[in-house]
């Protein structure tokens, strides 16, 4: 999520979700999708990351660590109250997790933890990240106001840190009790836009992903963007997203989310997939391939009816140029969920208050991805040209995002991390030998709780012929 709502208007959102009991409150999910169990504590989850058996849960309270060496069954093995908001994409690297309090919402802190004892993870240093409002020069903080995600580079030498239209704050980390701010750089302007929020400049940015080969990819308002990161401090641009494909600024009632960028590229995965030929794509979690199949989410969460509720989209790396001479990432395929297919709603239920893509993992072709609102989506990408739903595990919860166990040798257990009701931990049939594309498409049902009372203009969808009934909520 982009730095927008402050923290108090996501946990009147998340009590309001907690608080809601429709009808229809039950889990519904596909056939080849089941609840293996659940992790209650770590209730307010927002992001993980894993090393060796252990997974690293960052809730609204703070750290827990699990031991994970049993998939299925993790294990609650450390933790540490902190509460903070919001590091969506917690990141670590050896001995060292980094949490950033977002200096957007309110007051900005990088905490660098030591997990040299994942059992007794405890903080090493903490750094001043600046005020929301720009207040930084007042109070003598430093240059730096940005910090909703802190992202390592070299095993957390060094760190970027990314959310708003500062671009990129460089930090160094190579001292771990003394980071220290170094400069930061923007992403660049984009050829055009649909309404300019820093007229001449690059937008705001949101994540930073790594990939095997040293590729620093940064999604944000104006798409996604491929650094050479060996210098994390002079970075080389090498690869950009279709400049072609802009910002519409068109985010909010004020369009219909049909764009493939309305509000932002959210995060980004490079796989092991390519587009033009069939191989056997690396097995991978968090980590990425080497293939020329770019996954990407665009968020879109503004809209209060939940029309446009942003997508997962492919983007193919080409030998193609933009006119900056960055190679060109073309657009394959955009997936959107079954909301979209409805035709001219009157509204939708507080329950739907947040409903768009988020963060995913991906392994093998298979994509798992929180939907809010609508729960774990998961998705055959094999085929990157046409995106299909193969699984779904819809709750009353939050997700904000999804991710494989590592330690399941055939990658069926998945996280589920709910806002409000903690970890879901799952298990999705692959079947045969892992490959989705040989699993069928699916469609989740759209249910009743997902509107308001009152008439419905279109009352059934002309794609999957679903005739929704439209309650009043209690």
């Amino acid at each position: 999520m982009r730095p927008r709502v402050v923290l108090g208007a996501i946990f009147a959102i998340a009590a309001m979700f907690a608080a809601a009991a429709p009808s229809e409150a039950a889990p519904f999910h596909s056939d080849n999708v089941q609840l293996l169990g659940k992790l209650p504590e770590a209730v307010g989850a927002i992001s993980a990351r894993f090393q060796g058996q252990h997974m690293y849960v960052t809730t609204t309270n703070g750290l827990n660590v699990y031991d994970i060496s049993q998939p299925e069954s993790p294990k609650l093995v450390g933790a540490l109250p902190l509460p903070h908001f919001e590091n969506e994409d917690v990141d670590l690297g050896g001995d060292t997790l980094i949490i950033s309090n977002d200096p957007s919402e309110g007051v900005g802190v990088l905490y660098v933890i030591d997990i040299s004892d994942p059992t007794n993870p405890t903080i090493r240093s903490v750094m001043p990240n600046g005020l929301i409002g720009g207040l930084n020069t007042v109070f003598g903080l430093g240059d730096s106001y940005t910090g909703h995600i802190a992202n390592c580079l070299q095993g957390c030498d060094w760190l970027w840190l990314t959310g708003t239209s500062q671009g990129v704050a460089v930090v160094d980390l190579r001292d771990k009790d003394n980071p220290k701010f170094v400069k930061a750089f923007e992403t660049p302007a984009p050829k055009q836009r649909g309404t300019e929020v820093n007229p001449g400049d690059g937008g705001f940015t949101h994540d930073v992903f790594v990939d095997r080969a040293g590729i620093a990819w940064i999604t944000g308002q104006d798409g996604t963007f491929g650094y050479d990161a060996a210098d994390p401090v002079n970075p080389k641009l090498v690869y950009r997203s279709d400049e072609n494909v802009f910002n519409s600024g068109q985010d909010g009632p004020s369009g219909d989310g049909s764009n493939p960028i309305d509000f932002l590229h959210h995060n980004s995965i490079r796989t092991g997939l390519f587009a033009d030929r069939k191989t056997k794509p690396q097995r991978s979690s968090t980590r990425g391939g080497l293939g020329d199949v770019v996954a990407v989410t665009e968020e879109d969460y503004t809209r209060p009816t939940c029309q446009g509720q942003g997508s997962l989209q492919t983007w193919q790396i080409t030998s193609d140029r933009n006119s900056d001479g960055t190679r060109k990432l073309r657009m394959l395929d955009m997936w959107t969920t079954e909301l979209n297919e409805l035709a001219n709603q009157t509204g939708r239920s507080p329950a739907t208050g947040l409903c768009s893509a988020h963060w995913f993992d991906e392994d093998r072709g298979l994509l798992a991805q929180g939907w809010y609102d609508q729960g774990v989506r998961f998705t055959d990408i094999s085929n990157p040209r046409d995106i299909r739903q193969v699984g779904y595990w819809v709750t009353t919860g939050t997700f904000w995002a999804a991710y494989f166990a590592p330690t399941d040798p055939d990658r069926e257990v998945v996280y589920g991390l709910d806002l409000t009701g903690g970890v879901d931990v799952l298990h999705i049939d692959r079947g045969g030998d892992g490959d989705p594309s040989g699993s069928p498409a699916v469609k989740a049902p759209v249910l009743d709780r997902w509107f308001t009372s009152g008439p419905v203009a279109g009352t059934a969808s002309s794609k999957w012929g679903f005739v929704c009934r439209v309650p009043s909520l209690q």
